[in-house]
Parts: structure tokens; C-alpha cells; sequence
């Protein structure tokens, strides 16, 4: 008889040690691990409806389109994210009348006790033991399962085919965020090897809702369709008309509908388009009326250009590789041109900062690096320097407070001069609490 993981993970504080010496183990690919666990868990993902999400980018804020959508539309919803800002139970979501919580401390202590418990069978046996990523995709998915959502919205931790997430032998519909150069040493070094990693969750004769994407993806993505016999329906650029942005939101029409959001920024214009087709396809089902464009109106999703100030106007980005700092930039370069900007800028070690450096430091009036809260952190010193080889002025600071004060000082609250806070999701909570957001 195995021990009672209860007597072992008594709390949140002893759950989380335990997915932290989990974490050591690193990202493992592959979906052996993650079936067998499932197996034993009774296999929870085969009583939920689901939508699964793949990309690079825009991920998050197109099921942050759809949740809202769905739950104002009665449905039960669960959601399972990563990465989070403001707290590890984040990842959790459940949408019910209305109302968004994260799964309750209790909840996920109890049900990772009886997944822990499984895991330690599968080590007894001499099986791998499941990393951090996969005992969390089986949380979620029991989770769901329990509280008999109606639509559970999952989000791809890392490319597609591989993902731990891609268990499920149907789907409502497989959805593409925009896909561009990210993980590479998992997924591979060119465009076409990441599509056809991430078309790896395309079911057979399905539908798949995909954001534009480069040529050589979208042929990737096309033949994949082809192959699986599945319904594709791409969103076109050609129509989306922007009608105004500011740091309020956007107004634009998409196929000759009006739509406002909460959410600025480029990039927000697809992920919302790619969010109302997926939305419209749904609606079509009849199973219950849907208000898109109420839902897009005030949708929001912290860190990704949120407003923390407006005077000083301060504004939160997670941009954290190169495709979204090339939006990043597109935004202010169209819409911020009579803003000097001070960046307050952060970065993983492992992601291309010398690209970031590249691509954000003709925007930059000022700079003030900080090292992030992660391992994989760069050290602000290394970044301040590539930085100060642009010829930029920077400074650096030892936290969110001092990175702050130094920044609001600069600005003096003249109407010309702001804050862009971006680099990594990894540190924003820190500023997004500074203004209670």
C-alpha cells in the first residue's frame, strides 16, 4: 500500500514544494508520461469538452476573449494557463454566472494529493516520474472533470504535438495563435518545423481557426488540414481596419462589424479577430446566444499593454520574444509618437535579448534595467550594457520600487514623456501590485 500522500502534502505551502522539486526536472517532450497518468487517474480528459490553443504568441489574450464571451453567455468555463503574474493558482480557472476565481487552495491540495499519489506508484514501478508541467495538466484536467464544466479552454504550455496538454482525441476546435520563432531548441530552428509542431493538436475532421500567419507556416498549416480532412478558417488582414487606438483600447471593424476593446496594442487587433471567429463558429452551433462584441468591449488580460498610470501614463507589456516586441514596437512607433519613453526592461538569459535590445532601443529616450525573479534571469549589468552600447542612457535599480521612483522622477508628470515596463512576464506582478492593479 503506498503512503497517504495526505499525511505528505498537507497545505499549500507543502503542495507547492512539491511541484518546485518537481520542476527540477526540467521540460521533457513526449506524452508517454502524461497518458500513463492519466490512465491511472481514470482518464478525466475524456469527459471534457474541449478548445485547445497552440502559438507563440497571442495565446493568452484570445482565450481571455473567449472566456469572457462564454461565461457572460452562461456557460460553465474552466481555463488552463501558464504562464501566470499574480498568482500559481492562476493556471486554474474556473467561469461560472458570470463570475472568474482560480481553483481554491483546499481544492488543489486535494487533488494533487490523489495525482502525487499516482505519481509515486509510477516511480515505485521504475516508470519517469512526470514533470512539473504534466502533474499540473493532470490537476487541471481533473479539476474540470469534477466540477463538469461545459468548455474547458487549454492552453498549450510549449509548441503542440508533444505538449503534455495533447491528450484529447477530439476537440470542439483546434485554434493557432500567431506563430513565430520561440523555444527552438524543442521545437526546431525554422518556421515550417514550429508550425508543424504546434499543428500537432489539429484533430481529425475538426475545425481549425488559425491567426495570419507567415507563408511558410500557413503552407504547413494547410497541408496538416488537408491531411486530418479538417475545416480551416484563417483570419485575413485585409479585414481588420483600425478606427483609432490609444492607451485606452482600440476601436476596429472586422468584416464589416464595428468592435471595441479594453486591450490596446497591434497585436490585439488579430488576437481579437482570430477570438471572434472562434466565438461565431460556436454561436453557430446554436447550444447558446453569444455577445461578442460585449465581451470583447471589456475583456482584460494584466501585463499585456495594461495602463498602471495615467500620469505619468505607465503601461505594463509582457512581451518577452522577438514577434512581440516587433508589435510592441509597431504600437508605438503608430500610435505613441509623441511619447519619450523611459523603458524600465527585464530579461530571461535564454530568450534573444540581443534581439529585444535590437528592436526596442531606437524607442527608448532613457532605460533602467532589473534583473527578474527567476534562475533563468539575465543580470541587469549584462543588460544595461548592451543597452548603454546603443547608445541609450541607462541606469540600473535593485527593484520594482527603486526601478519606479527613478522612472516617475525622469517623466517629471509632463504629458510628453511615459513608461514602458516590458521584457518578461517573469517580474510584472511586482509593478502591476506598485498601482494595486
Amino acid at each position: 500500500m503506498r503512503e497517504d500522500y495526505r499525511m505528505y502534502i498537507d497545505g499549500l505551502e507543502q503542495a507547492m514544494n512539491y511541484i518546485e522539486e518537481k520542476s527540477k526536472l526540467g521540460s521533457v517532450p513526449g506524452l508517454d508520461n502524461i497518458i500513463e497518468l492519466l490512465n491511472r487517474l481514470g482518464n478525466p480528459e475524456q469527459h471534457i469538452r474541449c478548445m485547445h490553443i497552440a502559438g507563440t504568441n497571442g495565446k493568452g489574450s484570445i482565450f481571455s476573449y473567449v472566456q469572457t464571451a462564454l461565461c457572460e453567455a452562461g456557460y460553465k468555463v474552466g481555463r488552463y494557463v501558464s504562464p501566470t503574474i499574480f498568482d500559481y493558482l492562476e493556471r486554474f480557472q474556473l467561469s461560472n454566472a458570470g463570475q472568474s476565481y482560480n481553483m481554491p487552495e483546499q481544492t488543489f491540495v486535494d487533488i494533487l494529493n490523489e495525482v502525487a499519489g499516482k505519481v509515486s506508484d509510477m516511480e515505485k514501478e521504475g516508470l519517469p516520474s512526470p514533470t512539473a508541467f504534466e502533474i499540473e495538466t493532470a490537476v487541471a484536467y481533473m479539476y474540470f472533470e469534477k466540477e463538469a464544466v461545459d468548455i474547458a479552454l487549454i492552453e498549450c504550455g510549449m509548441g503542440g504535438r508533444l505538449d503534455a496538454t495533447n491528450v484529447f482525441a477530439s476537440n470542439l476546435m483546434s485554434v493557432l495563435a500567431s506563430i513565430s520563432f520561440d523555444h527552438m531548441q524543442f521545437l526546431g530552428e525554422t518556421i515550417p518545423e514550429i508550425a508543424y509542431e504546434k499543428c500537432g493538436i489539429i484533430k481529425e475532421n475538426s475545425i481549425c481557426i488559425s491567426a495570419p500567419q507567415p507563408d511558410d507556416a500557413m503552407s504547413v498549416i494547410e497541408a496538416c488540414c488537408r491531411e486530418k480532412n479538417t475545416e480551416l478558417i484563417v483570419v485575413d488582414e485585409a479585414d481588420i481596419e483600425l478606427l483609432g487606438m490609444d492607451e485606452l483600447g482600440s476601436d476596429f471593424i472586422y468584416k464589416d462589424k464595428r468592435y471595441h476593446l479594453a486591450l490596446p496594442g497591434e497585436c490585439q487587433l488579430i488576437n481579437a479577430s482570430v477570438a471572434i471567429e472562434v466565438l461565431d463558429k460556436l454561436k453557430k452551433t446554436g447550444e447558446r446566444p453569444i455577445d461578442i462584441e460585449g465581451a470583447l468591449a471589456h475583456t482584460s488580460w494584466p501585463g499585456r499593454f495594461t495602463v498602471i498610470s495615467k500620469k505619468p501614463l505607465m503601461i505594463v507589456d509582457g512581451a518577452h520574444n522577438e514577434a512581440a516586441w516587433k508589435y510592441l514596437a509597431d504600437t508605438l512607433n503608430k500610435h505613441f509618437t509623441k511619447k519619450q519613453f523611459v523603458f524600465i526592461i527585464g530579461v530571461l538569459r535564454d530568450k534573444e535579448y540581443d534581439k529585444m535590445v535590437e528592436i526596442l532601443s531606437p524607442l527608448m529616450k532613457r532605460a533602467i534595467t532589473i534583473t527578474p525573479e527567476s534562475p533563468r534571469a539575465l543580470d541587469k549589468e549584462t543588460l544595461r550594457q548592451l543597452i548603454l552600447d546603443k547608445g541609450v542612457e541607462c541606469i540600473t535599480a535593485d527593484d520594482a520600487d527603486a526601478a519606479c521612483r527613478e522612472a516617475i522622477a525622469w517623466t517629471g508628470h509632463s504629458d510628453d514623456r511615459a513608461v514602458m515596463i516590458c521584457g518578461s512576464l517573469s517580474f510584472l506582478r511586482s509593478y502591476l501590485e506598485y498601482f494595486k492593479i
